[in-house]
This record gives C-alpha cells, structure tokens and sequence, in this order.
C-alpha cells in the first residue's frame, strides 16, 4: 500500500526527468523473480515513456525498485493548468500480471526564494487563501466524494488558490480534487498533541501513534502535486 513514489527533479520546457520508486513485497516463502513496468501515460491517453525492470525478492522481504524515465516536451502542472500524468505500475512473474497499481502525478517545480517568496514552475507566486477543517458543514464529518470536490470548486471560483488543511490529514477525495482543479495545498497533520482540548482527543494516543501517522499520511500524499509544504499540526 503506499508503495509508489514518483518525483520530476529536473524539468525544462523541452524535458523532465521522472524518478519512480516502487516497493514490492513477497509474501511467500520462496524467493520470486519478477518484472516491473512501469507506463507513463499523459493528460490524453498516451504512452509517452516506459520502463522495464527485474530483479529477485527475497521471501517475506521488500525490495524498492529504482526506474528512471524522460517525457518530452512536458506539460507542466500548475493553479491555472493542473495537467496531470499518470503512472500505471504492473508486477509480473513468469510472463504472468500479478498486481497493478496506477498513480496520478504531476510535472512541476516548487522552491521558497528570500526575494521572490514563492515559486512554481520558476515563476512567483502570492499564496491567497486560508484554513480549512475537514468538516461538510451540515453533512458533518463525513468525506463525501462529491463534496469535497464542491467545496475545491467553491473557492476556487472565489479566487483562492491556496489551503492550509487544518489539523487532520485530508481525505483522498479532497486532494484529488486539488490535483484535477489547481488548489495548493499546506498538508498538515494533528491538532492536539500531548495537551488536550477535549477529554477524548488525540492527546490520548499522541506518545504512541504519532511517528506511524506521520509516516502513513506522507505516505499517502506525497505524489499529490498540489501539495506544496507540510505541516506537523496546529
């Protein structure tokens, strides 16, 4: 799970280099020689690089593949055009699929500069926008697909091109709708700490669970491209 980790670190208008690192994990308790492939896929639907790579894992072990791609004449990901590619991992033994796994990406850079504050894709950018809880008004607490995306959409047309998600980890629907939408992102983890707000908060299992909810949660998100720092919580 969480196993596919894609980053662009060297982009120009005519090319990016695509990093993909891949943990397979053998369950039996023999050693399997397997091939991984990895097809990038553009915003239209095409093969635009791919691929190829063997190697023996070891029984109830894991093994990171390493792979390296280029895609020409990229389409950059950015608020205005949130161009997403996307990478469709597939696990084989003996000529036989054995597991398939796809994971949407986008080709972008992001720094902090002294001067110009932020920038993406090399050019400046003001962050306008505020902080989000992860509550749906009246619906509650519950992360309805189709709301969360209503709610991207609602602020995106009122001119914010930025979130601070305060205090939880984001459902998986909200930061897909950052990506497809153009919403930046500031992903943060907990509220409540050691001290607590409530008599049944996350105070309680805070010393236990914290460095495995932090490992999970950038797990998870961390080929989201509108995600553009991280927060270790309130």
């Amino acid at each position: 799970q969480w196993g596919t980790y894609i980053t662009t670190p060297e982009v120009t208008t005519s090319s990016a280099l695509v990093n993909i690192e891949t943990r397979i994990e053998n369950e039996s308790d023999i050693p399997s020689r397997v091939t991984l492939t990895t097809n990038l896929i553009d915003f239209e639907g095409r093969q635009v690089a791919k691929v190829d790579s063997s190697e023996t894992v070891e029984p109830k072990s894991t093994l990171e593949f390493k792979q390296e791609a280029t895609v020409q004449s990229p389409r950059l990901w950015s608020t205005n055009a949130p161009i997403l590619y996307k990478a469709i991992s597939s696990v084989s033994r003996d000529g036989q699929t054995v597991d398939a796994v796809e994971t949407a990406f986008g080709i972008r850079t992001i720094s902090f500069d002294v001067e110009k504050g932020f920038l993406l894709n090399g050019q400046s950018m003001k962050l306008q926008g505020g902080c989000l809880h992860h509550d749906n008004g009246p619906l509650g607490a519950r992360a309805y697909d189709r709301a969360e995306e209503r709610r991207v959409e609602l602020l995106k047309a009122s001119g914010y091109n930025a979130l601070r998600l305060a205090h939880n980890p984001p459902s998986p629907a909200f930061l897909e709708a950052c990506d497809r939408l153009g919403m930046l992102v500031i992903d943060e983890a907990f509220d409540m700490w050691r001290e607590p707000k409530n008599p049944h908060d996350y105070h309680l299992f805070f010393d236990e669970w914290w460095q495995r909810d932090i490992e999970s949660m950038i797990d998870r998100d961390r080929n989201h491209p509108s995600i553009i720092m991280w927060s270790i919580g309130n």
